[in-house]
């Protein structure tokens, strides 16, 4: 199967490319790209929000997979700062962005999520399987609750801004998709040390938290929580416990 400029779509990529207007409108407006911007859009695909990126913003910086649509893109755009590179691997060295988008594949989204949460960035607007991103947003108590909700929810204030249907992309994926918006909080929480923190503690979701945690800490530290099983706590009460536990 090949896309327009019958370029071959790649499915071990996650290629799915966005192609109504509406949605990149829409989109966009979530954006608000600004002279003031440096952007960085991860998988720019064919550019469908690219054209517009780079007219209303400072500077665009893009990280693509393909070797072929970088070749699309640098012929298009001549002003873009594009990397052929895959972005889990990408390297940005002293380059800074206050704004991060994507339509990310579905298959490295968490992956890509927890590499930017390490990163400097103010507002990241990300295309996602709508799977995810209500699992993202979702609170304690739900089923759909677990560690990325708990390490999203500690680094950025989190809004589900609306669905995509499958139907406005090329090739039509078998699910439906969601746009989150993260604002970045200000914090001091070292997301390294928390990060492993939050992995023991949801790594056997049907065990309670005394036997997750019992290699980090006493019991007696957690004793109002002992019992409880991982997703039953809130992310304010996994940021005390951490207190607790590192100070």
């Amino acid at each position: 199967m090949a896309s327009k400029n019958n370029i071959p779509i790649k499915k071990s990529w996650g290629q799915n490319f966005l192609i109504d207007k509406n949605t990149i409108n829409k989109i966009i407006h979530v954006i608000n790209p600004s002279n003031n911007d440096t952007i960085l859009e991860i998988g720019p695909g064919h550019g469908a929000l690219t054209k517009e990126l780079l007219s209303l913003s400072k500077k665009l910086y893009a990280v693509e997979i393909d070797p072929m649509l970088c070749t699309q893109l640098n012929n298009q755009y001549k002003q873009l700062k594009l990397f052929n590179d895959d972005i889990l691997k990408w390297d940005e060295g002293d380059i800074q962005f206050d704004k991060i988008v994507g339509n990310i594949p579905y298959n490295i989204s968490s992956q890509i999520i927890f590499k930017f949460l390490n990163k400097n960035w103010s507002m990241m607007v990300l295309m996602l399987q709508k799977e995810l991103a209500k699992r993202i947003v979702s609170k304690e108590g739900s089923k759909e609750y677990g560690r990325i909700s708990v390490m999203a929810q500690i680094f950025c204030d989190i809004s589900y801004m609306f669905d995509i249907s499958k139907n406005v992309f090329h090739p039509k994926p078998k699910i439906d998709s969601g746009i989150l918006l993260f604002k970045r909080k200000k914090t001091s929480v070292d997301i390294t040390k928390f990060s492993i923190f939050i992995k023991e503690a949801f790594k056997q979701r049907r065990k309670k938290l005394k036997n997750n945690l019992k290699n980090l800490c006493s019991i007696k530290l957690i004793e109002n929580y002992a019992n409880k099983r991982p997703e039953e706590i809130s992310p304010k009460e996994y940021l005390n416990l951490f207190n607790k536990i590192y100070f």
